[in-house]
């Protein structure tokens, strides 16, 4: 099966307006199912204090359509522990053992910050709620990692974003469990998503739709491999 783009990640400026000081959500989650889309990830913190306004009712509402529902923390430099206090406080301690299941993600993309942190960060997740969390990550994280490797990042699966192509992977991941391949309008392929809007992060998976499933809640993902 080829690659498809059935994940989409999201913040509260994406399909929201703002009325009297509150965000609106603009998404017709009918579209965005019928469109083929199979998951969300939705930012739900950064740093050590913002919490996402729009988190918790696009998960009510995502979660009502079936879809598959994940939460990624923009990690900023500062105290790791208040980091990961914050983003568990909002998105919870989501039991592994079934349904409803949150997909954690770390989300590493600020050039202040340094690969021990992400580590940190995964690790504590990991002895808190027992998921390995997801690595986001592209330029930034390849360029650090031909400096120095941090074997220890290779037992958090890698969410690749890389606009091209071709997935290039750093040598430390064998595969990427999902790939941004399209970003702000960036990258081949569609760049729309019905229900959402225009320019979106549009995420790929090489596998069908249960092996998707699988993945998300930490099952061994398909050997998708990167050149």
């Amino acid at each position: 099966m080829a690659i498809r783009p059935v994940v989409v990640d999201i913040n509260h400026a994406d399909a929201s307006r703002e009325e009297d000081g509150k965000h609106v959500d603009l998404i017709d989650w009918e579209k965005v199912k019928e469109a083929g889309i199979l998951g969300i990830i939705h930012k739900a913190t950064e740093g050590s204090h913002f919490i996402d306004p729009m988190y918790h009712e696009r998960e009510r509402k995502a979660r009502a359509h079936g879809l598959l529902w994940g939460a990624y923390h923009f990690m900023r430099p500062g105290d790791v522990g208040d980091q990961v206090s914050k983003f568990i406080s909002v998105v919870g301690k989501i039991p592994a053992s079934g349904p409803p299941f949150t997909r954690y993600v770390l989300d590493y993309e600020d050039e202040k910050l340094a690969l021990w942190q992400a580590e940190r960060w995964l690790e504590l997740i990991h002895t808190v709620t027992g998921q390995r969390a997801w690595l986001y990550g592209g330029g930034l994280l390849k360029e650090q990692l031909e400096r120095r490797h941090h074997n220890a990042l290779s037992q958090f699966p890698l969410w690749l974003a890389e606009y091209g192509p071709v997935a290039k992977v750093p040598p430390l991941w064998p595969k990427y469990v999902l790939w941004q391949r399209t970003g702000d309008g960036i990258g081949p392929g569609i760049h729309d998503v019905p229900g959402i809007g225009r320019k979106q992060d549009i995420n790929y998976f090489d596998g069908t739709d249960e092996e998707l499933e699988a993945a998300w809640w930490g099952h061994p993902p398909p050997q998708t491999i990167g050149v």
